[in-house]
């Protein structure tokens, strides 16, 4: 990751105040290692940084929002492998994942649950197209404003099976999770997106900035 996306990182993460899961600690104590210009900030970062929680009446608007999209005829398979109930159970117990959920909310990104994966209820954005208030970032800025919500970015496999489920970023592009090793040697990082009947994911020049590309997050909750 480049200085200057490790720098949004740290400024988004100071501005929201944000509530440092014991994941975002970890990879913002790996910043210090990018050198001493940035030791400083991180370490002020990881010492300053507030807990923040939706109040009451955002948490219930979000969560109401999210069981609206949950009931929609298109999830009838995720309702027929969770209950709604035991999802928003999950979310009010983890209010650190409210929060990310609504930055995601925010930004245009449409967050559903679309599953389960061992004890973690899964969500991923759903919007037609890349979110809308996540984009013109290149790869770096994507992965650093992921870190900064508290979420991650949505796999490149993971991409290719909501793409099963309807069509999405006809007009748009997806930065999507990279292998950092694959990163570091090559340059590029994947994106996704579809034209036509075609579904792409490939690699692009990670320094790419366009008007089009956003990034697609994946977020996971603890069952309660």
């Amino acid at each position: 990751m480049s200085k200057d996306s490790i720098e949004l990182a740290l400024s988004v993460l100071k501005t929201e105040r944000a509530n440092l899961s014991p994941e975002q600690r970890q990879q913002l104590a790996e910043f210090s290692e990018a050198g001493e210009d940035v030791r400083a900030d991180v370490t002020d970062t990881l010492k300053t940084a507030e807990k923040r929680e939706l109040t009451p009446e955002q948490a219930d608007r979000l969560v109401n929002t999210l069981k609206t999209r949950f009931e929609l005829p298109a999830n009838e398979k995720s309702r027929k492998a969770m209950d709604f109930a035991d999802v928003e159970k999950s979310l009010r117990t983890a209010p650190e994942k409210l929060y990310a959920l609504q930055k995601l909310e925010e930004t245009g990104g449409e967050p559903q649950v679309i599953g389960i994966d061992g004890d973690e209820f899964v969500f991923e954005d759903r919007s037609a197209e890349s979110p809308s208030g996540r984009r013109n970032l290149d790869a770096d800025q994507a992965a650093a404003q992921a870190l900064a919500f508290g979420a991650d970015m949505q796999s490149g496999d993971a991409y290719k099976d909501m793409q099963k489920t309807g069509k999405y970023d006809l007009k748009s592009v997806s930065w999507l999770k990279t292998d950092p090793e694959e990163r570091k040697r090559t340059g590029r990082a994947l994106r996704g997106y579809r034209n036509g009947a075609v579904v792409h994911v490939r690699g692009r020049s990670a320094g790419n900035r366009d008007p089009r590309f956003g990034w697609r997050a994946s977020l996971r909750v603890k069952k309660a």
